[in-house]
């Protein structure tokens, strides 16, 4: 079975849903998707999955029915209920070649992760990069470099994910990383003035040659919905520090 990427529109015009309702989307190569209508409008569908996070999906990728379904609902919004929203669409994702031979319960864990670790990114900041996610069992964990590949190896959830688009963006990746660091604290002034602004006037960035933390999401017990979050800003601020766009 083929996949597809779901992926955030970029600044449009989205409109508010009349009413919530939860149904099953299939895509226009067969795969479910359960989530609640939100929003929509007409290149896009916004979706609250079970766990409570949105995710945005571009109508081309959905079947017949379900565009129809959203250009009723669409047509049906009242102008009172039509909102400007931006959403960014710089953080991209997409399956390695082969993916349609993975087995299917890693491929939806995989598309889980990366569909939850991408949209935090892009609802947070402006992350431009087109990331590749390889099915790698061999790999112990899971490993990225800043050319975007991810390889999937033995663990799989959204903070592995977060983490590791985390080294595709330049955390332990760029080549400005270790300028930034003396004595296994970080001195880039962006990511001091925002961890500071977290935890106080006092708080130390600690940095090696590939990891940093606090809210590096370096192991589970670490994640949490707050701390994901400032896992993102971090990461940003660190790339202001590096001078990278």
């Amino acid at each position: 079975m083929k996949t597809f990427p779901l992926v955030l529109l970029a600044g449009v015009m989205v409109l508010a849903a009349t009413a919530a309702e939860t149904r099953t989307w299939v895509s226009n190569d067969g795969r479910p998707i359960e989530g609640e209508y939100l929003r929509a409008n007409s290149e896009a569908v916004v979706l609250r999955k079970k766990d409570g996070s949105e995710l945005s999906v571009r109508l081309k990728f959905l079947s017949v029915a379900d565009r129809e379904f959203v250009q009723q609902k669409v047509a049906a919004a009242t102008p009172a209920e039509a909102k400007e929203e931006k959403v960014r669409n710089d953080l991209k994702y997409q399956l390695s070649g082969g993916h349609e031979k993975w087995p299917e319960d890693r491929k939806k864990r995989i598309t889980d992760a990366m569909d939850a670790a991408v949209t935090l990114y892009n609802k947070t900041g402006s992350f431009k990069k087109q990331l590749t996610a390889n099915n790698s069992p061999g790999t112990p964990t899971a490993d990225a470099n800043y050319d975007g590949w991810i390889n999937w190896g033995g663990t799989i959830n959204a903070r592995v994910a977060l983490h590791e688009i985390g080294h595709t963006l330049g955390i332990g990746t760029h080549p400005n990383w270790q300028a930034n660091i003396k004595e296994g604290k970080w001195t880039g002034k962006y990511a001091l003035e925002q961890l500071r602004e977290f935890d106080g006037k006092d708080a130390v960035l600690h940095a090696d040659r590939m990891h940093f933390w606090p809210y590096g999401l370096n192991f589970d017990n670490e994640s949490s919905k707050e701390n994901d979050l400032r896992h993102v800003k971090m990461v940003a601020a660190m790339r202001k520090d590096m001078g990278i766009d």
